[in-house]
C-alpha cells in the first residue's frame, strides 16, 4: 500500500507538490513524469509537439485506464473522462509506462486530452472511474523542452529532468531543494535612520549566493557571501542557497531603506534588471509587448497612526507594463499578479481603508502619467481627477464600481521611481472581491472585446434595443430587466461631466451568470478632461452617437431620471464648493512627495508652475455645473431654464428628499431645470408625522411631483403625533 504523501514544496523554478498516491483494488496508478513546453522533445502521431503526460503502472497487475478522469482543475475532475471498451490502447502493463497528450485535442484519439498543461504552472490530477483521486501533481512554471518528474519510476521524490524521458525510466534528473531551505538574514526589510551591517546564515550546507542589483544570484551573477554586507543607501538584497547537483533554492528578497522618509506608504518592486531592460526580453524596454510577464517580488511598507512605517506583506508576484497610450511614456505603469500555480500566495492585507477587502489576487501600480489633451503640455503627471471621481462615487452612494486608490511611492529595484496610486485591478477577481461573484461576463471596448465569460447577453441586449421602439414604456421596462438602469445613469453622469474623450476605450462592463442578471459599469482612467464649456452630451449624442446612451435618451423616462440625477450630482458631491474641499484633499495627501516626483522625472515629462492646473481644475469644478444645465436645456430644446430651488422645514423633525437627494440640514438651495418634473418627498422623524406643505397651493401629500414653472420655494410642516411625549422642534 503506497501512503498519502504530505505536501512538500520546493525551488519555485520549477514544481512543487505531490498530494496522493494511492493503491486502488492491488492496482498503482502514478503521474510519473511531466512536459508543459514541449517544442522538440518528442511528436505525438500526428507529427505535433504538445505538452504531455506519464503514467506509471507501480503495481503487478495490468490497468485500463478506460473510464478514468484527468483534470487540470481540482473543484471540476471530471473535466476528461478516457473513453472506454478501448482494450489494450488504454491498457499499462505491470511495471510500464503511456503517454497522454495533453494538447486540448481529444478527437484525435482515446489517448489525447481536452485541456493543456499552462506552462505557467498548474495542476494535473487523475481519479477513477468513482471520482477517486488516485494521483496529484502541482507544479511551477516550466522551461523549454526541460520535464518535471519522478527522482526514478513510482519514486516520491520530484526531479528536474534537463533530458525528459518519456516511455523510458526516469534518469539523470536534478534534485530540487524544499523551500523550506532559506538563508537567514540577521536583520528584516524596513526603513533605517543610518548604515547597518547585515549577517547572512545557512545551517544547509552548500553556499550563499547574493545580488545588490535585484537580479535573481546564481554562480555568475551573484555575489558569494563570506563576510556582512555594509549597506549605506537604499539597496535590495537577494539570496539563496545554491548546493552542487541541485536545483538553487528559492530566493528571499529585502528591502532597506537607509534615511529614507516619505509621507505615504511605499512599495518596493524588485526583478531580475534583464526581465526589465534587457532588449529582447525585457518588460520595460519591451513595453508594446502586450502581456509579457515577469517574475518578481514586490512589498508593501504601510503606515501607523504615528507616520512610522512597517512591513505589510511581502509577496513573490509576476508583473506585466500596463496602461495603453501612456506605456510608451518613460514612468510607465505596472499589473501585479498573484498566482497559486507559482506558489505565490494571495497578498492578504487590508490595502485600501474603505473597502473591507483583505485578499487580493492582483493588483495594480498607476503611474498617472497622462493628463489628457485638454492641455498643449500632455504629459504633466497630474493625478487629482480619477481620485476626484471616486471620492464623489462615495459620497453618492452610486453602485457604479471604480477601483480604490492608495497613493505610495515606488522604489524600483531600490531606486526611487516615483508616485504611484496603489490600486484595485478591474478584472474578474475585482468583481469577486467587491460583489462576491465568481462566475461573471465581462466585456471591454467599444467592439465588445471579451475579458471573461460570454457576450451573448450583452448582444440579446442591444439587439432587443435595436428592433424595438425604445420610446414605448414596455420596451423600457424589458430594458430595466437586463442593465440596471440607475447605474449606467451614475456612469454617463461621470462621463459627461468630465467631459471625456476616451470611453470608447475606457469602458468596461460585467453581470453575474445567470438569466435573470443586470449588467452594471465600471468607471476607470477618467483622465481625458478638455475644456469646462465642452458639450459632452452634443458630442456623445451627435457627433459621435454611443448606441446604448444614444438609445436610452430617446425614452423620457430615462431622460428625466438622467438629468434630474444630474442635477442631485451638481447640488451636492459636484457642487463647485464640494469639488474644490476634495481637489484641496487629495492634492494635500501627496502635497510633500511632488518635489521629489518632479526631480525624479522632468527630463523626461513636462512640468507646468505650480498650482497652475490645480487652478485650471478649480475653474473647471466652479464653470462646469451651470454649463452642464445649460446642455441638457439646449440640446433637448426644453422649454425652461435652470430653476434655484429651495427647501426648508417647519414645526417638527424630518427632512426632506429631492430626486435622489437626501438633505441633511436646513435651509438649503439647489439648481434644477424648469419643465424637468422633479419628486420632492417630506419624510418625517420617528414620533412625527407630515401634515402638509407651507404654500397652501401645494397638494396635502409627502410626494409631490414640480415641472418648476410656478413653484420653487419648498417648505414641510412636520406634527408630533399624538401620545408621544417628545417636543416639537420648532425652526
Amino acid at each position: 500500500m503506497f501512503p498519502i504523501l504530505s505536501l512538500l514544496k520546493f525551488s519555485p523554478l520549477v514544481l512543487i507538490c505531490l498530494y496522493s498516491l494511492t493503491e486502488i483494488h492491488g492496482q498503482c496508478l502514478l503521474i510519473n513524469e511531466l512536459q508543459a513546453a514541449n517544442k522538440h522533445t518528442i511528436a505525438d502521431g500526428f507529427g505535433e509537439d504538445e505538452d504531455w503526460i506519464e503514467l506509471f503502472n507501480c503495481g503487478d497487475t495490468a490497468i485500463n485506464i478506460g473510464g478514468m478522469y484527468f483534470s487540470d482543475n481540482p473543484d471540476v475532475p471530471n473535466k476528461h473522462q478516457i473513453p472506454k471498451n478501448k482494450g489494450a490502447w488504454t491498457t499499462i502493463a505491470p511495471k510500464g509506462r503511456m503517454l497522454l497528450w495533453v494538447d486540448s485535442d481529444d478527437e484525435q484519439g482515446s489517448r489525447h486530452l481536452s485541456f493543456r498543461l499552462d506552462d505557467e504552472g498548474g495542476t494535473i490530477a487523475v481519479y477513477n472511474s468513482e471520482l477517486i483521486l488516485l494521483d496529484r501533481v502541482d507544479y511551477k512554471k516550466q522551461s523549454r523542452d526541460k520535464s518535471f518528474g519522478r527522482k526514478s519510476d513510482g519514486a516520491e521524490e520530484f526531479h528536474l529532468f534537463n533530458t525528459p524521458t518519456p516511455k523510458e525510466a526516469n534518469t539523470g534528473g536534478i534534485a530540487l531543494l524544499s523551500d523550506s531551505i532559506l538563508p537567514l538574514f540577521s536583520e528584516q526589510s524596513g526603513f533605517y535612520k543610518d548604515k547597518l551591517s547585515l549577517a547572512l546564515t545557512n545551517k544547509y550546507g552548500g553556499s550563499i549566493y547574493y545580488t545588490t542589483n535585484g537580479a535573481e544570484p546564481d554562480t555568475s551573477s551573484g555575489i558569494k557571501y563570506t563576510e556582512e554586507i555594509d549597506i549605506d543607501s537604499t539597496r535590495i538584497i537577494r539570496a539563496r542557497i545554491i548546493k552542487k547537483n541541485t536545483v538553487p533554492g528559492k530566493i528571499i528578497t529585502h528591502t532597506y531603506f537607509i534615511n529614507e522618509a516619505s509621507t505615504l506608504p511605499v512599495v518596493s518592486l524588485t526583478a531580475d534588471p534583464k526581465d526589465l531592460w534587457d532588449k529582447s526580453k525585457g518588460i520595460y524596454h519591451k513595453y508594446k509587448k502586450r502581456g509579457w510577464e515577469r517574475p518578481g517580488n514586490v512589498e508593501y511598507f504601510d503606515m501607523n497612526k504615528e507616520g512610522v512605517h512597517f512591513s505589510a506583506f511581502k509577496n513573490e508576484i509576476s508583473m506585466r507594463i500596463a496602461g495603453k497610450t501612456s506605456r510608451r511614456q518613460p514612468k510607465k505603469s505596472f499589473s501585479l499578479f498573484t498566482k497559486d500555480s507559482y506558489g505565490y500566495p494571495r497578498i492578504n492585507y487590508k490595502i485600501f481603508d474603505d473597502k473591507p477587502i483583505s485578499s487580493f489576487g492582483s493588483i495594480w501600480l498607476r503611474a498617472d502619467a497622462t493628463s489628457g489633451r485638454n492641455v498643449p503640455e500632455l504629459w504633466v503627471g497630474e493625478r487629482f481627477k480619477n481620485e476626484l471621481l471616486y471620492e464623489v462615487n462615495k459620497e453618492m452612494g452610486s453602485t457604479v464600481d471604480m477601483q480604490a486608490y492608495q497613493p505610495v511611492q515606488l522604489f524600483l529595484n531600490g531606486e526611487y521611481w516615483g508616485l504611484y496610486n496603489l490600486m484595485e485591478r478591474k478584472g474578474a477577481d475585482f468583481i469577486e472581491n467587491n460583489h462576491g461573484y465568481n462566475d461573471v461576463d465581462i466585456i471591454t471596448g467599444e467592439y465588445e472585446q471579451l475579458v471573461s465569460g460570454k457576450a451573448r447577453w450583452y448582444d440579446s441586449l442591444t439587439f432587443y434595443i435595436s428592433l424595438n421602439d425604445i420610446t414605448q414604456d414596455s420596451v423600457y421596462a424589458e430594458v430595466s430587466k437586463k442593465m440596471s438602469i440607475e447605474n449606467y445613469i451614475d456612469y454617463w453622469i461621470y462621463e459627461v461631466y468630465s467631459s471625456a474623450h476616451d470611453n470608447r476605450v475606457n469602458i468596461r462592463y460585467w453581470r453575474p451568470k445567470g438569466k435573470n442578471q443586470k449588467w452594471r459599469w465600471i468607471s476607470y482612467d477618467q483622465d481625458s478632461w478638455h475644456r469646462y464649456d465642452e458639450n459632452t452630451l452634443k458630442r456623445h449624442l451627435k457627433k459621435e452617437p454611443v448606441f446604448l446612451f444614444n438609445r436610452l435618451m430617446k425614452n423620457s423616462t430615462f431622460r428625466i431620471l438622467w438629468a434630474n440625477r444630474m442635477c442631485d450630482y451638481l447640488n451636492s458631491a459636484l457642487s463647485e464648493d464640494n469639488a474644490i474641499r476634495l481637489i484641496d484633499e487629495i492634492t494635500g495627501r501627496i502635497e510633500k512627495e511632488v518635489p521629489r516626483e518632479k526631480e525624479r522625472w522632468q527630463d523626461t515629462m513636462l512640468y507646468v508652475p505650480k498650482n497652475t492646473r490645480i487652478d485650471w481644475f478649480k475653474e473647471y469644478a466652479i464653470q462646469r455645473p451651470c454649463q452642464i444645465r445649460d446642455h441638457i436645456i439646449d440640446f433637448y430644446n426644453i422649454n425652461g431654464q435652470e430653476k434655484k430651488v429651495k427647501l426648508d422645514i417647519s414645526n417638527g423633525l424630518g427632512t426632506i428628499q429631492i430626486s435622489t437627494l437626501s438633505i441633511a440640514s436646513f435651509p438649503w438651495e439647489g439648481y434644477y431645470i424648469e419643465s424637468v418634473p422633479v419628486t420632492i418627498t417630506a419624510i418625517p422623524e420617528d414620533g412625527y408625522k407630515f401634515v402638509g406643505w407651507k404654500n397652501k397651493n401645494l397638494p396635502k401629500t409627502n410626494i409631490i411631483t414640480s415641472n418648476l414653472k410656478t413653484q420653487t420655494n419648498f417648505t414641510a410642516v412636520f406634527k408630533k403625533k399624538k401620545g408621544d411625549r417628545r417636543k416639537n422642534d420648532v425652526k
